[in-house]
């Protein structure tokens, strides 16, 4: 099954607040949030997870990467649930340190709350990223305990980026893999976001690949479960070397100019297909960096 609205997904993991841009939410003793999506959406977000949790708090929020749209409404979090742990990968934790960052995330957050406002989404477009404090970070082969019957492995899946985690929970056979394994859009099409190295991420999603998962949670707007969740993966795989290909052959018809490749890959993937997507901006930022990445391992360089 493709699951596309929010609610509990199986026993005790939960969908939260918009699918375009969800929060993830396992519940138990010690409660556990995964990303933090936009700033706009904060306080939406909050409402959601008391929902469900009542008058507890989550225990930890824990971040995918350093994405504007992954850890946007985290000090907003912070002030409904001061107690909450904030958890990520050490790349991820300098990135969040770091000023241009800071801004870049701020910017996009500004842009993003633009956008969806006039796609339909509420939320308090005045609510700008602010930088957090990370409280721990973790590696892979961690294991944070939720409750005696619920487990969280942590699995490092670079390529989307360079600080990209993956959370694995067996008991119940759940993948949250936020980008690190593409991103489906409504027609099927699965976008490949190998931002930093192509062949880091391929080999990331071969390493998902290789575990039992009956529920994988996305960055956006899906769950898959049951035969869907298995078939995945590997769908995303051929659509990846499908991407891949592509590149390479615009690369090569347009003598390695990127704008050229840029506005061709984007009439594929971007410019006919359905809202809310991602803003433009951002979109046109993922793509140059999607391009470099295939086009640096078989010699393009760019300055």
């Amino acid at each position: 099954m493709i699951v596309a609205h929010t609610g509990c997904i199986i026993d005790r993991l939960y969908m939260l607040e918009n699918p375009a841009v969800p929060v993830y939410l396992l519940d138990g003793e010690n409660p556990a949030i995964f990303d933090a999506g936009f700033s706009f959406l904060g306080h939406h977000y909050a409402a959601a997870i008391s929902k469900v949790l009542g008058n507890r708090a989550p225990a930890y929020c824990l971040l995918t990467h350093s994405h504007f749209d992954h850890c946007g409404s985290v000090s907003v979090l912070k002030s409904h649930f001061p107690k909450m742990k904030v958890v990520c990968s050490e790349p991820a934790k300098a990135t969040l340190a770091r000023p241009n960052a800071i801004a870049l995330i701020r910017e996009l957050n500004r842009s993003s709350a633009e956008v969806f406002r006039k796609n339909g989404f509420s939320g308090d477009a005045s609510l700008q990223f602010t930088p957090f404090e990370i409280d721990m970070t973790v590696k892979e082969g961690d294991v944070l305990r939720i409750s005696p019957d619920r487990t969280l492995q942590v699995i490092e899946t670079p390529g989307h980026t360079r600080d990209c985690l993956s959370y694995y929970i067996p008991e119940i056979k759940a993948l949250i893999c936020s980008e690190a394994a593409g991103i489906a859009d409504p027609t099927g099409y699965i976008v490949s976001d190998c931002l930093v190295d192509y062949d880091q991420y391929v080999n990331s999603m071969k390493k998902l690949k290789l575990l039992d998962s009956d529920v994988i949670c996305l960055a956006h707007r899906y769950v898959f479960t049951g035969q869907d969740a298995g078939n995945y993966i590997p769908q995303s795989l051929k659509y990846c070397d499908e991407f891949r290909i592509l590149v390479e052959t615009c690369l090569a018809e347009e003598h390695g100019d990127i704008s050229h490749v840029m506005t061709r890959i984007k009439a594929v993937e971007y410019d006919d297909k359905p809202e809310p997507k991602q803003p433009e901006p951002a979109y046109l930022l993922n793509l140059e960096a999607r391009i470099k990445a295939v086009g640096k391992r078989i010699g393009y360089t760019w300055e």
